[in-house]
């Protein structure tokens, strides 16, 4: 093949990887913030606990989106979530307590 035909290919092989990367971070950041804010709705519904007292970090995990959330008053610990898509917008599982000494398991566990 001449020059020409591997500089277009390789050309619009770049241009279709920086698209779908760019339209895969868009989409992986929408939906973190969308589950970020259910868990703080649930958060807020079920326990009366104020965003303003707490922290999340979230992440894609290979169980889904994953969210630790770490309270002001209790540093050491934290708290982790799933939040999965349901039919009725969103269902949020506590999973586990990590740290030293976290206060609030009982609150959490079922």
């Amino acid at each position: 093949m001449p020059k020409r035909n591997w500089e277009t290919i390789l050309r619009f092989t770049l241009v279709v990887t920086i698209t779908a990367a760019t339209f895969l971070y868009v989409r992986y950041s929408t939906e973190i913030k969308e589950r970020e804010r259910a868990l703080e709705q649930y958060l807020a519904t079920h326990y009366n606990i104020s965003a303003e007292t707490y922290s999340i970090d979230g992440t894609l995990s290979l169980s889904g989106y994953v969210y630790d959330v770490t309270f002001e008053d209790e540093p050491d610990a934290a708290y982790t979530f799933q939040v999965e898509q349901a039919a009725d917008g969103h269902r949020v599982k506590y999973e586990r307590a990590d740290g030293k000494q976290p206060d609030r398991v009982a609150t959490f566990a079922p």
